[in-house]
């Protein structure tokens, strides 16, 4: 009975937060249509009515599969690199103090360096193709790297000493011990890092302009100066975003379906 009142309390507070959101992003869209009708001039800030007629004709467009797959490529590619390198990396620092040691200005640097610098650099480098790619690549990396690093240095050294008293085999201390270990942390944080790749992928593009990408619509519609069609393509990326957000959800419940 407890159980079941704590439950309806947990529900209900749920629910009040998701209409507390909902009126917010009411008065928010309110107050756009407001100034904007105030200020009547669609270069500044468009009418709702105008973005939406962008979206669809967006939308609408041959080219928009390909920009919208381009940039989610570009970033799932450069995330599931970088994740394989941080996991190597991760075992092997784990392993070897020394090679953590040399690693760790590396990572260090890589932490500082503004976004818009790296995408500068990569430009000047490398080709507009393959810059988004390493910027996503470096800017990612050390999150995923010290996630790797740091699940495995917290596992609990009891685990570890009760597994070599039962003399567990290496290949299931890896398999029992260490990858779940691993998989929780990254799971934990796969949404910022997506969400984080994504937009840096949208910022090379921006600056890059490859042939492809919502990043160099974005380019085109501002020397256009096609202020309606930018804050279209925001919206996409907003329910771009969204959708990635549900998935990492639903991959977390599935990862952590064992805490219910």
């Amino acid at each position: 009975m407890i159980q079941f009142t704590t439950n309806k309390k947990i529900k209900l507070h749920q629910d009040k937060n998701k209409m507390q959101v909902a009126l917010s992003c009411v008065i928010l869209l309110f107050l756009w249509e407001i100034i904007a009708l105030r200020i009547n001039n669609d270069i500044y800030l468009p009418t709702l009515a105008q973005v939406f007629a962008s979206i669809k004709e967006i939308v609408l467009e041959d080219r928009f599969i390909l920009d919208v797959f381009s940039t989610i490529s570009r970033c799932i590619l450069s995330f599931v690199m970088a994740l394989v390198v941080a996991f190597v990396l991760g075992i092997i620092s784990y392993s070897f103090n020394i090679f953590k040691n040399f690693l760790t200005p590396i990572t260090s640097l890589a932490r500082s360096i503004p976004n818009m610098v790296l995408i500068v650099l990569a430009l000047i480098w490398f080709n507009k193709e393959s810059a988004p790619y390493i910027v996503v690549f470096i800017m990612v990396f050390p999150v995923l790297y010290d996630a790797v690093l740091g699940s495995m240095k917290n596992i609990d050294k009891g685990i570890l000493e009760m597994a070599d008293l039962y003399k567990i085999s290496r290949k299931d201390k890896i398999l029992k011990i260490y990858l779940p270990a691993i998989k929780f942390s990254l799971i934990s944080i796969l949404s910022s890092t997506i969400s984080l790749g994504f937009k840096i992928v949208i910022a090379g593009e921006v600056y890059g302009q490859p042939l492809y990408g919502i990043g160099a619509m974005i380019q085109n519609e501002k020397v256009n100066f096609n202020t309606t069609a930018i804050f279209a393509w925001i919206i996409i990326i907003v329910i771009i975003s969204s959708l990635l957000n549900l998935i990492e959800k639903l991959l977390l419940r599935r990862a952590f379906i064992w805490r219910r």
